[in-house]
Formats: structure tokens, C-alpha cells, sequence
């Protein structure tokens, strides 16, 4: 929800719905789409939630090293495609309740908590979870997500293959022709860690934060 104020002789305050107005029959698709493609999730064993880890470069399993944790939602965008980002409320102490908010429910800068009801701006929310941890910490933050998600997610890990800005400068230190930048332009390293296979690994039992580091350890 947004607020804002008419010009002329009314100088009022009037609040405008933010929401996309659908017919039931526009409703009605978006629902049947949203069942078929829980549906296909749950077939597939494909998590309908993606954490996804961002790394620095410079990843260690000996020292803390600098990551950013987010969450998405498997093909969630209109529910026919594409992965739709995961915002958290603000915490309590800043007048939230720090539950998490689904991709429909932002819209136009605006995100609905629905859980307190209330509308934040985009820039009121928390859309990543910043650390510089050992490994043993974003293993932990792991198993505190996946466990918040309800044990329904895939894991990734993305990590550059190289320092975009340090090659720049290298390469004009030593004129190197773009060997080194083009390096680090490449992309990043993925790693996955699929829901299927996190299933497999603990229905016998085996220690969640266990496995989860030695999948950031890998």
C-alpha cells in the first residue's frame, strides 16, 4: 500500500491499492496454474523454494569468507515460469514480524507481509541475509532456513570465477589484453545441492547440519 497526497483545494491524503485488479476467471486460471505447477514440484521431488548462497571469490573453508544468502521461489513468476524472489518483513524492533513475504505479494516497489498485514517498501524489506562467517556458520544458516521453508528446498551455491574488478585493474597495470578479464567475465561456478538428494542423504537419519557442510566444503 502506497499514500499519496492530491493536489488542488482537497490537500488530502488518499490510499492508493497497489494490488492488480483480476476478474474471477483471471483467478480462477493463475489458481489452476499455481495447483499444476505444486503439483509438478512435488512429482519431480523439485523444491519449491531455491537458497541460494553467494559467494566471494576468495571462498575458504578455513576463514570467514563474505557471502550473500537469498530465497526464491521455483517457477513461481505468474505460475508458469521463472523463480520469483523471497523478501523477509522488517524484524520487530522495526515494526515487523520478520515472516516471509511470497512473490505475489509484491507489486509496483511494495511488498504485503501476510502474516502482520502490513505494506513495506521495497527498500523497508530484507531481500538477503549478508555474512562473513566460517563455514561452519553458513552451514548453520542452512539448516535454519531450509528448516524454516519447511525441509522443501534446493540449495545453491554461486561463487565468481574471478574478481571482476581486481582483473581490471591487472590487466591495465600490465596490459595483459584482456586475458584476465575475460577470465572473471565468464560467469560464476554453480553448485547444487537438490532437494531429492538432501532426502536421500537424511532418511536414514544423518545429521542435517552434517551434510550441509560438507556440501559447503565440497
Amino acid at each position: 500500500m502506497g499514500v499519496a497526497k492530491i493536489s488542488g483545494h482537497q490537500q488530502e491524503e488518499e490510499l492508493l491499492d497497489l494490488t492488480p485488479k483480476f476478474d474471477e476467471e483471471e483467478k480462477h486460471r493463475l489458481e489452476e496454474r499455481k495447483k499444476a505447477m505444486d503439483a509438478l514440484l512435488e512429482q519431480e521431488c523439485i523444491g519449491k523454494f531455491k537458497i541460494e548462497i553467494m559467494f566471494s571469490h576468495r571462498r575458504s573453508i578455513t576463514k570467514p569468507t563474505p557471502g550473500a544468502l537469498s530465497i526464491w521461489e521455483s517457477g513461481c513468476k505468474l505460475h508458469g515460469g521463472g523463480d520469483g524472489k523471497v523478501y523477509f518483513c522488517p524484524p520487530p524492533e522495526n515494526g515487523g514480524c520478520s515472516a516471509a513475504i511470497p512473490f505475489d505479494n509484491t507489486n509496483y516497489g511494495h511488498c504485503l507481509c501476510p502474516k502482520c498485514g502490513k505494506a513495506w517498501k521495497s527498500t523497508e524489506v530484507v531481500g538477503e541475509v549478508l555474512g562473513n562467517w566460517p563455514v561452519g556458520t553458513w552451514a548453520q544458516k542452512l539448516v535454519e532456513y531450509f528448516t524454516f521453508l519447511g525441509h522443501n528446498a534446493d540449495i545453491y551455491i554461486k561463487q565468481p570465477y574471478g574478481d571482476i574488478r581486481g582483473a581490471a585493474k591487472v590487466e591495465q597495470e600490465k596490459q595483459l589484453m584482456g586475458d584476465r578479464l575475460a577470465v572473471a567475465r565468464m560467469g560464476v561456478k554453480r553448485i547444487i545441492y537438490p532437494l531429492k538428494r538432501i532426502l536421500q542423504d537424511t532418511q536414514h537419519g544423518a545429521d542435517l547440519y552434517g551434510r550441509f557442510l560438507a556440501f559447503l566444503k565440497a
